[in-house]
Order: structure tokens, then C-alpha cells, then sequence
């Protein structure tokens, strides 16, 4: 049988500080559902790095793991992208990197997860773009095959990067059903809208504070709670001041629990974003039967389908109306809950698993 070797250094950071990017999270996600494929058709082995030996060991599935005692960084790896040492430690066959780029010794048995073109369509310089910009073409130039998750990235990757159709294959994300569900316990407090992932411009948030300074005005019983980490001072500082003070709140330190929980208690979740690979807080907020607002660019509405209410980004009012209309009990909760639940059911992290190992497949059989 040939072998797979999914390089998880994204997940490392986990089992460092207890916090993980998007890309660590899904990989997480992906390397637990492959392990729970019966009779896959190829070996899976994951593969760490780093001089601590922290990585692989600390994740409790059935695959076989290696690791290699040898610094992850940027410079490091460019070294060892001149050696076999991966491939005397692995014997792999095929190398999936799910992390959009590294330094590898042989691209051409490479498969490579670009999990959008951001730094092509909307680049954020606080984001080092101009790094991917410069080298993750190279790599999916290269590689066997790319990965995307969703037809909206995939359609960006051929255009900005200008690679083949044939050789870009979609697997959408999943979600874990078992942690994002409708778990309706009774509430206290105040109701409220939530809105999650709010880091950098594209996310919008300033136009939801915006929304919800023109809805507080009407002394509406609906406050408004954001997730996020290492929060801005001058958002501090806008949302101090009267009409927002006491009516907006931010949560830092988010868990997965927790943040089922705020997705169960918010009335409505809000995310208007500008550009999303895929964008995983519409999905989790609809498995867990809350309604979204987000918009119809990129890959929102691949996500959201049917199920979820729109607006474009710029468009104040409208999110106001909608926040309007929430809190004057306008809408049928209970058929928005179900159809969003409907919609987030049609993803799932084994069907994501099943797709992947066909890409595989598909490149080992080449």
C-alpha cells in the first residue's frame, strides 16, 4: 500500500499555548476523520517538527506518526528541503502539506492545501501576503495536485495563480457535529447578536459595530457580543463611548465549548465579511440552529446556500434592519433554525476525509 504523509505542523501550536489557526484547526479536523476511514486505500502517516518533540505524540489517533527533531523555521526548513532526511524518516510516497507552503525536496510528489487566494484578492499586509505572493505560486506550480475548499477558492486559484483546472481538486470543510449543535438550554440575560472571527479589515466588524450604534439608539433589549482575541484599542476605545458602552462586549478567550454555547445563546450571528476561503463561522453558527447574515461574495454563499440572509458589506442599514426585525420577533425562528441546521448538515469532516484520500489516490495512480 502506498503511503501518505500529511505534514501537521499547523496543529503544533495546540499543544504549545492551547490556541490554533483555522489551518491548524481543520487539519486537526481532517487527520481525525482520515483515521476513522475504514479500509483506506492508501497509508497515513502524520509528520512533526520541531526540537521539542512536540507534535504527533500529543494526538490520540490511530495513524502511524514520525517525527523529526530539527527547528521549524523558515530558514531551517530551506536547509532541509536540500536533504532526504524527510524522506529516510517517512518513505513516502506522496507529501501533503496542508498548510498553503513550505520548503520541500520534491514538489513534483507534493500535494499542497491553498486554502484560498486572500493574498491575491484581498491582501492584508499585517498578514505578510507579500510572502505569499512571492512563494506559494511557486510551490502550487510544482506540486501533483492543489487543494482548495471551496469552488469560489478554486476558481481564484486558477486565475491569480494560473494553474490547470485538472489539477485543483475541492474538498469542502467539514464541521464537528458532535460539538456544534442546537442545544437550546434556557437563557439568562439579555438577548443578544454575535459576531466571531472579527480579526483584520476584510472581516467587517467595524460596519456591525456601525449597524449596531444605529439600532443601541433605539434602546433595543439586544446587545451586541464579538469574539475577539487581542481586540484593538481604538475598538475598545470607540465602543467605551456612549451609545455603545455597557451594550457591546467582547469575549478573548474562546474554547470550542464556550464558543458552541455563545452560537446557541446569540440570537443571530453576523458575518459580513469581504472575502472567505470558506468561512467556518456561518457553518458552525447554522449547526448550531442560529441564523446567519452574511454576504454573497467569495465562498459565503456556498456555504450559507439558502439558509443564511445577506446583505453587501458596505450596507449599514440593512444590517440594522436585520437586527431591527430580530429584535422585534419578525422572522419564524424555529423554520430558520431548522433550514440553517438542513444546510450545515450537507458538510462534514468524513465526507471531507473520503475526498481527500481520493485526491490521493488520484495522484498516486498518475
Amino acid at each position: 500500500m502506498k503511503r501518505v504523509v500529511v505534514d501537521i505542523n499547523s496543529v503544533v501550536p495546540y499543544y504549545v499555548n492551547g490556541w490554533v489557526s483555522g489551518i491548524g484547526r481543520t487539519t486537526m479536523e481532517l487527520v481525525k476523520a482520515i483515521s476513522m476511514v475504514k479500509e483506506p486505500s492508501v497509508d497515513v502517516t502524520l509528520y512533526s517538527q520541531n526540537m521539542k518533540g512536540i507534535g504527533v505524540k500529543n494526538i490520540d489517533v490511530p495513524l502511524r506518526k514520525r517525527h523529526l527533531y530539527y527547528p521549524h523555521r523558515d530558514k531551517w526548513n530551506q536547509l532541509l528541503a536540500h536533504t532526504p532526511a524527510r524522506e529516510w524518516l517517512t518513505g513516502y510516497d506522496l507529501y501533503h502539506l496542508p498548510h498553503n507552503f513550505d520548503y520541500v525536496r520534491h514538489p513534483e510528489r507534493t500535494v499542497v492545501t491553498i486554502h484560498d487566494a486572500l493574498f491575491f484578492a484581498c491582501p492584508d499586509e499585517s498578514f505578510d501576503h507579500q510572502f505569499a505572493r512571492e512563494h506559494f505560486p511557486s510551490l502550487a506550480k510544482k506540486c501533483k495536485a492543489v487543494i482548495t475548499c471551496s469552488e469560489s477558492s478554486k476558481r481564484d486559484i486558477i486565475q491569480y495563480i494560473d494553474i490547470p483546472e485538472e489539477k485543483v481538486f475541492v474538498t469542502p470543510w467539514g464541521i464537528n457535529h458532535q460539538l456544534f449543535y442546537p442545544n437550546r438550554q434556557k437563557k439568562t440575560g439579555n438577548p443578544f447578536f454575535l459576531m466571531v472571527s472579527c480579526k483584520g479589515k476584510r472581516k467587517n466588524a467595524i460596519n456591525v459595530i456601525r449597524a449596531y450604534e444605529k439600532f443601541v439608539r433605539h434602546q433595543p433589549m439586544h446587545e451586541l457580543v464579538m469574539v475577539w482575541p487581542n481586540t484593538p484599542q481604538n475598538i475598545l476605545d470607540y465602543c467605551s463611548k456612549e451609545p455603545l458602552h455597557s451594550h457591546v462586549f467582547f469575549e478573548t478567550d474562546v474554547d470550542d465549548e464556550r464558543l458552541s454555547r455563545l452560537y446557541n445563546e446569540a440570537t443571530a450571528t453576523f458575518f459580513p465579511s469581504r472575502y472567505e476561503g470558506f468561512g467556518l463561522p456561518i457553518l458552525e453558527s447554522m449547526a448550531c440552529g442560529t441564523p446567519v447574515v452574511t454576504c454573497r461574495n467569495s465562498s459565503l454563499e456556498e456555504v450559507g446556500g439558502k439558509a443564511a440572509l445577506y446583505v453587501e458589506p458596505d450596507d449599514i442599514d440593512a444590517m440594522e434592519g436585520y437586527m431591527e426585525r430580530f429584535e422585534e420577533g419578525e422572522y419564524d425562528n424555529e423554520t430558520i433554525s431548522q433550514k440553517c441546521v438542513a444546510q450545515a448538515s450537507r458538510f462534514s469532516w468524513q465526507r471531507c476525509a473520503e475526498q481527500t484520500l481520493s485526491v490521493y489516490q488520484q495522484c498516486l495512480n498518475s
